[in-house]
């Protein structure tokens, strides 16, 4: 038999937040914000829960909303130091790749001479392919390196700027959930001061 997992207070975040991220869009069951307010209202709404039972929702979705605070806030502060570390890397791949070709055209204008090559006893040909082999493959390592760490660039921002969404969007859904629990809370105080 499979386990059902319970939620606190029957509020299953991923559940809600799907409903949630789509009020409004065409095949939602909420078309606006009215409507998804009183889904919420039936489901919390009409003596269904006691009031304390209801504060402590509250509570929980106060403490709820402050991790996804925090985790927005540790999201946003890494991102400038991480990229910071990526770019540094990418530039110094990039100067790699320009340093090997400076090295490489300094020995050619010094290999020039044809008189110098005659008195050592180089075949000119066989270190000009020499040099142009180690030109050739230090350009590709390096660019190689770069590619790989514009990537590893495009990834991070990919996934801070999805995590720092996802966050934002918790954290509209548990301050609407608040107010709307908090207004539940009071209709059913002033519920009881009309009936006593």
């Amino acid at each position: 038999m499979k386990r059902v997992k319970e939620y606190a207070y029957g509020f299953d975040i991923n559940e809600e937040l799907t409903i949630y991220s789509r009020i409004g869009e065409e095949k939602s069951p909420y078309q606006n914000y009215c409507e998804w307010h009183g889904y919420v209202c039936k489901k919390y709404g009409g003596g269904k829960y006691a009031e304390s039972t209801l504060k402590n929702f509250v509570h929980y979705l106060k403490r709820e909303k402050n991790i996804v605070v925090g985790n927005k806030e540790i999201w946003s502060g890494c991102t400038i130091p991480i990229l910071t570390v990526f770019i540094a890397i990418i530039y110094t791949l990039v100067f790699s790749v320009i340093n090997v070709i400076n090295t490489y055209n300094s020995v050619i204008s010094t290999m020039v001479n044809d008189e110098f090559m005659h008195y050592s006893g180089y075949n000119a040909e066989i270190i000009y392919e020499a040099l142009e082999e180690n030109l050739y493959s230090g350009m590709k390592f390096y660019a190689f390196g770069a590619i790989i760490m514009s990537l590893a660039v495009l990834q991070f921002l990919y996934t801070v700027s999805f995590k720092i969404r996802d966050n934002n969007l918790k954290k509209e859904l548990y301050s609407d959930y608040i107010t709307i629990v908090q207004e539940i809370i009071e209709e059913q105080k002033s519920g009881k001061a009309e009936t006593a």
